[in-house]
């Protein structure tokens, strides 16, 4: 399923005339391909980032779960900026 949806980004990826939703759509793909080779090669995603905060503890995560939230995150934010502009303050 993963790799669907890698295609299918890719093929949004080279459509887009924006460069930041570009970058945006290399991270997520970048992210969900570094992951999909853990799951080949490891058997699975090794997480290896672990934060607390005195008693609160955040979820492990690896870089490859930064790159795609990241990407979503700018990709929204791209989204979100492209509208307001086309459709004035």
């Amino acid at each position: 399923m993963a790799l669907v949806i890698c295609g299918w980004l890719t093929v949004m990826w080279v459509r887009t005339a924006n460069p930041v939703e570009a970058i945006a759509y290399g991270a997520i793909i970048g992210g969900a391909l570094g992951n999909v080779m853990d799951r080949i090669q490891f058997r699975g995603v090794t997480d290896f980032l672990d934060f607390y905060v005195r008693s609160t503890h955040w979820p492990a995560f690896n870089m490859a779960d930064v790159f795609v939230v990241g990407g979503v995150g700018l990709l929204l934010i791209a989204l979100w900026l492209s509208a307001k502009f086309q459709n004035g303050p």
